[in-house]
């Protein structure tokens, strides 16, 4: 079994429009799909607060059996965010509809930095406030590091923190794709750019993969789809070390992912 860990964002979603509300969050999300596999023990590491919503990312957890030991409960607030659907089901927040909560707070302790060395593979958030210190952990450590790079357009500041990656993940426009193939010859990792109903496309030392999405009935909700996409993707390739693959297992999650509300 691979041993994962997932940091550090956990939150709850609220669909006001839906009335539905549903643990979530890059991290939760993402170690939950690499649980699915059963295929890796899986382990998350941030704050969560002491209100009702943190009652409900330790209940999604431990359902996905989850390690949630370093998951620490600190006085607060939860992170939450309300998310609203086009027709279409794709998912968008209007402003105003994060909250941070305690999640901000969290800081990587020196004890928190030996334990992520004994993992197979570590998750981060470009966005995350602890993201610059995961880079330098990173350089001095044997683990797999898969980052996720949102939606946002390359940018030539990303160059200081590549080459600590092992795994790019990026939801991209095509426009972009030259990029991160041009990327790919100048840094040893797999960049890997999800282009929603138009796949997912993949480039290592320059050479260029692709994988057609799964085919759905109906799109209820693109929430926590590229997620899903990149903890399958991370588990496949940990154990068989091959691009392709791991694109086809990520695809498969994502697609199950579009099928419900919320990510989970």
């Amino acid at each position: 079994m691979k041993k994962i860990l997932a940091l550090t964002l956990c939150c709850i979603d609220y669909f006001p429009e839906k009335g539905v509300i549903a643990a979530g969050g890059n991290s939760l999300n993402l170690a939950a799909n690499c649980a699915k596999t059963g295929k890796a023990d899986v382990y998350l590491m941030g704050n969560i607060g002491t209100d009702m919503y943190a009652e409900k990312i330790k209940e999604k957890a431990d359902e996905y059996n989850i390690n949630r030991d370093r998951l620490y409960e600190v006085d607060g607030a939860t992170a939450s965010n309300r998310l609203y659907h086009t027709m279409d089901g794709d998912r968008y927040e209007k402003e105003g509809s994060w909250d941070n909560g305690v999640y901000g707070d969290y800081e990587i302790s020196a004890d928190d930095e030996k334990f992520m060395k004994q993992f197979d593979a570590v998750a981060a958030i470009a966005w995350s406030p602890n993201f610059k210190h995961i880079i330098e952990i990173s350089k001095n450590s044997d683990f797999l590091l898969a980052v996720d790079f949102s939606d946002h357009a390359p940018s030539e500041e990303w160059r200081e923190f590549i080459p600590a990656i092992d795994l790019f993940f990026i939801s991209a426009k095509k426009e972009d794709l030259f990029t991160y193939q041009k990327w790919s010859v100048e840094y040893p990792a797999v960049f890997v750019a999800t282009l929603g109903k138009d796949g997912s496309m993949a480039y290592k030392d320059g050479a260029e993969y692709f994988c057609e999405a799964e085919k759905v009935a109906e799109v209820v909700d693109t929430t926590g789809c590229g997620d899903s996409y990149q903890g399958a993707f991370i588990v496949d390739y940990l154990l068989h070390r091959d691009v392709k693959s791991a694109m086809k297992a990520g695809a498969k999650a994502a697609a199950v992912t579009l099928s419900f509300v919320g990510a989970l």
